[in-house]
């Protein structure tokens, strides 16, 4: 273990549109830093390493001053042997000293069940749920379709080809990802204030 522990925040919903979220039923919040999100994810899988550096957050390589992930970094968390689920990760180093990965603060978070990709890896968990800000639940389970989405949240600002964007007062980015023949959601990105 690393000395996370020290500065282990409690379960802490965001003000935002998303509060958080479950996977299998485990309470999941938008992360701070990388470290906290592994340690959720860790309830989920049987161990998280970042990308395909076969290592955890905590060994792999340091990241600089100033440094950011880069635009396909992802944590991969196994869910037993040789099963696992992609999840897609941004963090930075806002320090002037080099941080390991696990210290990094987390600047997007990327969940998806796509079941049209053939990779087992976008659709191995089937139960992530988001609680909106209305205590509503949007289930990304391969049957929930952009129309409830709109019922519960209203219809997009923006929308591109099925890539629906909101924004929330918080500065929260959210891009959620419906597939074009049935709208069915398969994908949301939150991108955290830049502040």
């Amino acid at each position: 273990t690393s000395d996370n522990t020290k500065q282990e925040r409690p379960f802490t919903e965001s003000n935002g549109l998303i509060k958080y979220f479950t996977i299998n039923d485990e309470k999941i919040p938008l992360p701070e830093t990388v470290g906290e999100y592994v340690k959720y994810l860790e309830k989920i899988g049987t161990k998280v390493e970042l990308g395909d550096t076969g290592k955890s957050v905590d060994e792999a390589p340091k990241v600089d001053a100033g440094g950011i992930s880069s635009m396909v970094a992802y944590l991969k968390v196994y869910l037993d042997d040789s099963d696992w689920q992609w999840f897609g990760i941004r963090y930075k180093n806002d320090t002037d000293k080099k941080q390991s990965v696990a210290d990094c603060k987390v600047t997007q978070i990327t969940l998806d069940y796509d079941t049209i990709m053939e990779e087992e890896n976008h659709h191995s968990i089937k139960t992530t749920v988001f609680i909106t800000d209305n205590d509503q639940e949007i289930p990304m389970d391969g049957k929930f379709s952009s129309g409830k989405i709109a019922k519960l949240i209203g219809n997009p600002p923006q929308n591109t080809d099925g890539h629906w964007h909101y924004t929330d007062d918080q500065g929260y980015k959210y891009e959620f990802v419906t597939e074009n023949q049935k709208g069915i959601l398969t994908r949301l990105a939150i991108t955290y204030p830049t502040n």
